[in-house]
């Protein structure tokens, strides 16, 4: 197995960790498209489940022991589980703190670091800083709640056994005299979260200048 092999897939180990699990800060936890999706029937599931096998691929790719396979495939096998839950509670709540995707890559790049080094110009995964708290994070918390009371408080469930597709598109959720659409509810949610992924990414780049 060359360096060069094996620093890519470190590289890519990263990126997943990133986009799965670090996307916005809430306090001391991070949360990223493996938590915030886990709150949408159908969505969870298939992300998680795909970025498991890709993070599987790369560790073969690799060249990781098979003692790292297997842990990580514990982690993310029950990151997979606690996605497969078609209503929104408890174990959505425990899947979006349950950072699968996150102790998975750690371990590939533990094991690639401990054969290879760290890739050229990278920090180490293992020794990397805390970011900077914003204080954002806790109101992206928040919003993800209200994404997930909002479903639950929809007639999603109604719904769903015409499917989560159709469920997902002509729910609504009675707000006062008149009913909100619960496509609409989840864009402004996502909007909101982009918007504060952004502001907390300039925020915690400007204190580090």
């Amino acid at each position: 197995m060359s360096s060069e092999r094996a620093h890519s897939a470190w590289k890519s180990a990263e990126a997943v960790k990133k986009l799965s699990d670090r996307v916005i800060g809430i306090g001391p936890f991070s949360i990223g498209l493996d938590g915030i999706l886990t709150w949408i029937p159908g969505a969870g599931i298939v992300y998680s489940s795909g970025a498991a096998l890709f993070l599987l691929y790369t560790a073969l790719r690799g060249g990781a022991s098979a003692g790292t396979l297997l842990k990580m495939a514990g982690y993310l096998g029950l990151d997979v589980l606690l996605s497969d839950f078609p209503v929104p509670g408890v174990a959505d709540l425990f899947d979006m703190l349950w950072q699968g995707h996150l102790m998975a890559a750690k371990a590939l790049q533990k094991d690639i670091e401990g054969r290879h080094g760290v890739p050229e110009g990278l920090v180490s995964a293992l020794k990397r800083p805390r970011r900077r708290a914003t204080g954002l994070g806790w109101l992206v918390l928040l919003t993800v709640v209200g994404l997930g009371y909002a479903v639950w408080r929809s007639d999603f469930n109604e719904l769903s056994h015409h499917g989560w597709s159709y469920a997902l598109v002509n729910a609504s959720l009675p707000v006062a005299d008149f009913a909100l659409g619960l496509p609409i509810i989840l864009g402004v949610g996502a909007l909101l979260i982009a918007i504060l992924g952004v502001l907390r990414a300039r925020l915690q780049k400007r204190a580090a200048a």
